[in-house]
C-alpha cells in the first residue's frame, strides 16, 4: 500500500510542484541545524498536521499508511528566514502581481519566513494573511511599523506606503515625539498586524528607550536602524532595541553624519587598499558596543547583501561594502548574534549567508544558524521556527549536497516544507 502512496505522491509532485499531506515520513536524511553543527546522518523525521511530530536515529516500521520519502543522500535544514525584505514601498507602482512571483521565488529558493522593514501595512496585511493561509507560494511574511522623526516623513518612500492618507499619521507609519502618546500608538501598531516597531532615524537616546519600554508592555519587539540620528548605536544597543541593521551604520560610534572621511569615497581600487579598510575599522573602536551587543542579546541584521547592487550602481559607495564586512566579522568574532536579512530583491537569504561566509569570517554551519535560528529569533518566532525540533512547525528544506563542505551547496535546493506541505520546483 505504502508504494501506492508513493508513486501517486511523486505523480502529484511532478504536475502540481505542491502537495499536501496530513502525515508522512522523511528517512535516511542527514540532519543540520544550530542543535547540529556537524551532520547528524541517517535521521528520520515524520511530519504530522504541519508539525514536527518526531525526529530519531535509523530507521523504524512505520504503518503502510503513512507515505515514506527516503532522503539518503540528502540534507535536512530549517527553513532560511530572510531578516530584512521591502514588499510593499510603493503599491500603486509595484502592485501584488509583481511581488507574488518574487515571493514565490524566494520560497522555492528555501526562504520560509521573511520580515518585512517598511513598507505599505495594507497591502502587506493581506499577503500576510494569504502567505499564512497558503492562498499564495509565499514564505510568511512578518511586518514592521515604523516610528521616526516628523521630518523623516517628508521621504518619498514614505508617501508612497502612506497613499491617500496623511503622511505619518497611519499605525504602521507613524511621526512621533517626545510628546506621543507611546502606549497608544503601540497598541494601534499592533492591531494593524505589525510584528514589531522599527525605529528609523530623528529619535534621540531619551526617545528611543520609551519606544522600547511602551512595546514591552504589549509584548512586541522594538528593531531599527544601528544609528537612528541623533541617537548613536551605543544608544540604540542601550536601550534594548533587539535587532539593528546595517553593519556599515555602525561607524558612526565614531563619526558623525557630517564627517565620514572624505577618502573614503575615493579608495575604489579593490587591489590596493584592503590594508587600508581594515585601519579604518580599527579606528572605530567597536570593542565595548560588540561586548554590550553580546550581553543585551542584540542582532546584528548586516545586510551585506544590499552592497553588491549598490556598489555595481556607483562604485563611490564601495566604502559602504567594505567597513560593513569588516565590522561584521569583528562582530562575529566577538560573539554577536548575526542574522540573514538581504535589503533588496535581487538577493535572498541563502545569497546572503554566501556572503558572510566569503567576506565576514563565518563558518558554513555559523552562516546556516544565523539563515535559520538567529533570523527566528529577530522575528521573535524561535520557539516554533529555527530548529529541526519535535512540536516545532514544519518549515524546512532538503538540499542535494552539503552546505557544511561548501556553503555554496546551501542552492542546492532539493524540496521544500512550508508548514508541513511540500512544494518542489519542476
Amino acid at each position: 500500500m505504502r508504494k501506492i502512496i508513493f508513486l501517486l505522491l511523486l505523480s502529484a509532485d511532478l504536475l502540481s510542484a505542491q502537495v499536501s499531506l496530513t502525515i508522512y515520513a522523511l528517512t535516511n536524511v542527514t540532519l543540520i541545524d544550530a542543535n547540529h553543527k556537524t551532520a547528524l546522518a541517517d535521521q528520520t523525521v515524520i511530519i504530522k498536521d504541519q508539525i514536527i511530530y518526531q525526529v530519531y536515529s535509523g530507521n523504524k516500521k512505520l504503518a503502510d499508511s503513512i507515505p515514506v520519502f527516503n532522503l539518503k543522500g540528502k540534507f535536512l535544514l530549517p527553513g532560511f528566514i530572510d531578516t530584512h525584505v521591502h514588499l510593499a514601498t510603493d503599491p500603486s507602482a509595484e502592485p501584488r502581481s509583481q511581488k507574488e512571483p518574487i515571493l514565490k521565488e524566494m520560497l522555492y529558493a528555501g526562504v520560509t519566513s521573511v520580515r518585512d522593514m517598511a513598507g505599505d501595512g495594507r497591502m502587506l496585511a493581506g499577503l500576510s494573511r494569504d502567505a499564512l493561509a497558503g492562498d499564495i507560494v509565499s514564505p510568511n511574511i512578518y511586518y514592521a511599523a515604523v516610528m521616526a522623526g516628523t521630518d523623516f516623513f517628508k521621504d518619498n518612500r514614505t508617501k508612497t506606503s502612506s497613499k491617500g492618507v496623511k503622511n505619518g499619521t497611519l499605525p504602521f507609519m507613524r511621526a512621533i515625539s517626545d510628546s506621543s502618546d507611546l502606549n497608544t500608538l503601540i497598541v494601534e501598531a499592533r492591531g494593524s498586524g505589525a510584528s514589531g516597531i522599527k525605529l528609523y532615524e530623528q529619535l534621540s537616546a531619551g526617545l528611543v528607550q520609551k519606544v522600547v519600554d511602551a512595546a514591552a508592555k504589549q509584548q512586541m519587539k522594538v528593531w531599527g536602524h544601528a544609528a537612528t540620528f541623533p541617537a548613536m548605536p551605543y544608544d540604540v544597543v542601550n536601550a534594548g532595541v533587539s535587532v539593528i541593521s546595517h553593519s556599515e551604520m555602525l561607524y558612526f560610534g565614531k563619526y558623525t553624519k557630517k564627517t565620514i572621511p572624505k577618502e573614503w569615497e575615493t579608495r575604489e581600487n579593490p587591489d590596493k587598499s584592503n590594508e587600508f579598510w581594515d585601519e579604518e575599522v580599527k579606528k572605530l573602536e567597536l570593542d565595548s558596543l560588540f561586548i554590550l551587543m553580546k550581553k543585551k542579546g542584540t542582532i546584528l541584521d548586516a545586510t551585506q547583501s544590499v552592497y553588491v547592487p549598490m556598489v555595481k550602481k556607483n562604485p563611490k559607495l564601495r566604502w559602504k561594502g567594505e567597513i560593513s564586512m569588516r565590522i561584521t566579522k569583528k562582530a562575529y568574532e566577538a560573539g554577536v548574534k548575526i542574522c540573514t536579512g538581504t535589503d533588496t530583491e535581487e538577493l535572498f537569504a541563502p545569497e546572503e549567508a554566501k556572503l558572510l561566509v566569503k567576506f565576514c569570517g563565518l563558518s558554513p554551519a555559523d552562516a546556516i544558524v544565523a539563515a535559520t535560528l538567529h533570523g527566528a529569533e529577530a522575528i521573535g518566532i524561535e520557539k516554533t521556527h529555527g530548529t529541526i525540533e519535535v512540536h516545532k512547525i514544519a518549515d524546512l528544506v532538503v538540499l542535494n549536497k552539503n552546505p557544511l563542505e561548501d556553503i555554496r551547496n546551501i542552492n542546492a535546493v532539493y524540496m521544500v516544507i512550508k508548514s508541513g506541505q511540500l512544494y518542489k520546483k519542476n
